[in-house]
């Protein structure tokens, strides 16, 4: 079939109108989705500076941050590197590339949270922290011991900047207040006394200095302000550098008080024996073969030794 001069051009404006409306169509997409006077803007979404591991906790320091067009941002993407800080990476993290909800989890075991070569250590506390509630899991505390040597009590700072892993309380038996009631056989229940305690973050080192705190001293623990990790020389405290010299010049009088006298008391004498009164006097002791006397000079009384009963 020939193509006549009226039917080419009839194609020609088919094909116009065509380009026209799929034009037409385009631009009204574009202005939809358009917002007058505001720019497309770029969200910060939370990745991770290097490759992370399954299993690994995560810390700030291995986190950064990257743009991603609004529009194309996951729904589970995590916003802010505080929010998985502490947590547990449960599958492999890429770096560069966002982080999603469902690829971490808050740790669910202490180990988790004990940093790589350091031990953590439970211990008891004086009941004051735990009535004030202020320590949290995460702060960094140093470690107060008071110890009774030979009647003097003495305070030493034994750990300094310890990272606090957990806090808590444990009930322990303690005497009962009330006895049983008379007659009854059932013997009255021990009662129950909350004892604070502290999870602490040390090396192996520190564990062995804090458990020997523990077993022969009371522990408190000070509380550090955040970002602050410096160490402070400090000697031990004793009740002299508290009160002064009235306390050592009351230790000093108290040793010098000469002891009261005792009583003398003789153990008992053995069957059959003669008990020897003190003498008053000057004594003598007579031997006669195998007797033995003992005579006080000017007394008519003469008290023969006890032989042990034979």
């Amino acid at each position: 079939m020939r193509m006549t001069r009226r039917l080419a051009i009839a194609i020609a404006v088919v094909c116009g109108l065509l380009a026209a409306l799929l034009t037409y169509f385009y631009l009204s997409k574009l202005q939809q989705q358009a917002v007058p006077g505001k720019v497309a803007q770029n969200v910060e979404l939370v990745t991770p500076l290097r490759n992370i591991t399954a299993g690994t906790v995560i810390r700030s320091e291995m986190l950064g941050t990257i743009e991603v067009p609004e529009g194309e941002v996951p729904a589970t993407a995590v916003r802010s590197t505080t929010d998985i800080t502490g947590q547990i990476a449960v599958v492999d993290l890429t770096a560069g590339q966002p982080i999603k909800r469902n690829q971490v989890q808050a740790p669910t075991r202490l180990s988790y949270r004990v940093p790589k070569g350091m031990r953590a250590v439970t211990v008891a506390i004086d009941p004051v922290v735990g009535v004030a509630g202020f320590l949290k899991p995460g702060d960094r505390v140093d470690v107060i011991a008071t110890f009774d040597i030979n009647d003097v009590t003495v305070t030493r700072t034994v750990l300094q900047n310890v990272e606090l892993l957990a806090i808590g309380t444990t009930a322990i038996s303690t005497t009962p207040e009330k006895p049983a009631a008379e007659g009854k056989e059932a013997q009255a229940k021990p009662a129950a006394k909350e004892q604070p305690n502290a999870t602490l973050a040390v090396d192996p080192e520190q564990a062995q200095k804090l458990i020997l705190s523990d077993m022969r001293g009371k522990l408190r623990l000070a509380l550090r302000p955040k970002f602050e990790d410096q160490y402070v020389a400090l000697a031990a405290t004793d009740a002299v550098d508290v009160i002064g010299e009235e306390f050592e010049k009351a230790m000093a009088a108290k040793e010098q008080t000469p002891p009261e006298p005792s009583e003398v008391t003789h153990p008992p004498a053995p069957p059959g024996a003669t008990l020897i009164r003190e003498p008053r006097g000057p004594t003598v002791e007579v031997i006669r073969g195998t007797e033995r006397e003992t005579v006080t000079i000017g007394s008519t009384q003469n008290s023969p030794t006890p032989r042990g009963g034979q």
